[in-house]
């Protein structure tokens, strides 16, 4: 799975999760600032990613994704 594929299904997580627009959804949108999420949202999007994926994310990691592309770049390196 590339990038791109991560990505496309990464924003579909996020949009259902966070309950926002797919097109609001950029690789380099902040979970927080221009996402809205709050540790809670952090919390079950990282376990849907997971869940989806079939990856592990370390708590530590998933405390480091400021971006999408955080996100991104770390699972396209598991898969």
């Amino acid at each position: 799975m590339d990038s791109k594929e991560v990505f496309e299904k990464v924003k579909s997580l996020i949009a259902e999760k966070l309950e926002i627009d797919e097109g609001k959804i950029t690789m380099n949108a902040s979970f927080r600032k221009d996402l809205g999420a709050d540790s809670l949202d952090t919390y079950e999007l990282v376990y849907a990613i997971e869940e989806e994926l079939g990856v592990s994310i370390p708590d530590e990691k998933a405390n480091e994704f400021e971006t999408v592309k955080d996100a991104v770049d770390f699972l396209s390196a598991q898969l």
